[in-house]
């Protein structure tokens, strides 16, 4: 079974998803962790999906199902897969509905964090030019500024993680995120966490509520 997790560009999805995965045995799947590995490996989907973002485009819906799909054929029926970062707009969901006889959508939980506090803690976002290592200058800063701990790469700003960039990717998920709740709000499927405080009190309260669906 499906349990798709939600929240706004950082509300911390990945961060939780990896603990609920390593904690209590969760698939994790995140579709662009499988795209980018459908394209390094050369799969068929992944040689279509590369020559996509080699022209600076944006892989459609269909490629990306066909990615998700392909990752899902390999779980069992039984096992409960934790979806990061999809689906991404109603169509996506809607989608996603066509393979509910085999991994249905138990629930959608959407990690909901103020609007500030996203803005405070993506344009304070550091991330590793060379092993993509995150940090943060206030809440997780590198031991020697502007180094990466882990391999010693330069930190920088990612332009999306701009005060004035965040703003606007936070208008676009809220426009395109809205629909996907109400429609799993319809079907009884849609929960909502709080998404502030230590990482270990939101993975609390996240486990608590997977573990009772």
């Amino acid at each position: 079974m499906i349990v798709v997790l939600t929240g706004a560009p950082g509300a911390g999805k990945g961060t939780q998803a990896d603990m609920l995965a390593e904690k209590i045995g969760l698939k994790k799947l995140s579709t662009g962790d499988a795209l980018r590995k459908h394209v390094k490996e050369g799969t068929d989907i992944g040689k279509i999906a590369g020559a996509i973002m080699e022209r600076g485009e944006l892989v459609p819906d269909d490629v990306l199902f066909k990615i998700l799909k392909a990752e899902l054929d390999g779980v069992k029926a039984d096992q409960i897969v934790l979806l990061d970062g999809y689906p991404r707009n109603l169509s996506q969901a809607e989608t996603l509905q066509t393979l509910k006889d085999r991994h249905p959508v138990k629930a959608a939980i959407h990690l909901d964090v103020d609007r500030s506090a996203l803005i405070s803690r993506l344009s304070g976002r550091r991330v590793c030019g060379s092993c993509g290592a995150t940090y943060h200058v206030s809440t997780n800063p590198s031991k020697k500024e502007g180094i990466c701990d882990k391999c010693g790469g330069e930190l920088a700003q990612r332009k999306d993680d701009k005060p004035e960039s965040v703003a606007v990717r936070l208008d676009v998920f809220e426009k395109t995120t809205r629909p996907i709740l109400e429609f799993y709000g319809a079907r009884g499927l849609y929960k909502q966490v709080k998404g502030e405080g230590l990482p270990s009190e939101i993975y609390e309260r996240l486990s608590k509520l997977i573990k009772a669906i």
